[in-house]
């Protein structure tokens, strides 16, 4: 059995597309997944499933499940627990000395943007706010979050991608949740 990540975006903010953790669980748990277990209400989920199974296979399952017994089409994002904790481990702003990491997030892309796509996006415009990415991940320092233009909406429409964002707290909360599968 494999464990992986799996990452909502949109679900439970503001009032829309409000989904009980319970209640996924379950029809998650239903649709074959195992030890299917979730972080706070923002749509983080941590589960063992068949190594057969790929990432994508993952999303596109958990997906149709929300799909079917939500009726909402919620995007998903999936990582494996290897790939979760390099991300952690990789962080450029951690590795670079910064101690803040109340100003580290994580955004998770659907995939890696075309090369010729990332220029669309100039780093100069968006000081004091900083970003690098890395594959199929951007690591964002932010100053404060609500502020910043750095958002999903930017990257997914400038380098057709479909992100999520998680800050720094959540991303260690996730980690501790996996770890306890292994």
């Amino acid at each position: 059995m494999n464990i992986s990540i799996a990452l909502l975006r949109g679900i439970n903010v503001g009032g829309n597309n409000i989904i009980k953790m319970e209640t996924l669980r379950k029809v998650l748990t239903d649709a074959g997944l195992e030890e299917v277990n979730t972080y706070i209400q923002s749509g983080n989920i941590v589960f063992r499933h068949k190594k057969s199974l790929k990432d994508t296979d993952c999303a596109a399952l958990i997906a149709a499940v929300i799909k079917e017994h939500f009726g909402l089409s919620i995007p998903v994002i999936v990582r494996s627990v290897a790939e979760w904790e390099q991300i952690l481990h990789s962080n450029p702003f951690a590795t670079g000395g910064r101690t803040d990491a109340e100003n580290w997030h994580y955004m998770m892309l659907s995939q890696e943007p075309a090369a010729d796509l990332i220029p669309a996006i100039d780093k100069a415009l968006y000081e004091p706010d900083l970003f690098e990415q890395v594959g199929n991940n951007v690591f964002l320092h932010i100053q404060k979050f609500g502020n910043t233009k750095l958002s999903n909406t930017l990257f997914d429409k400038k380098w057709k991608v479909i992100s999520t964002v998680r800050n720094h707290k959540t991303m260690l909360a996730i980690a501790a949740l996996a770890d306890k599968l292994k």
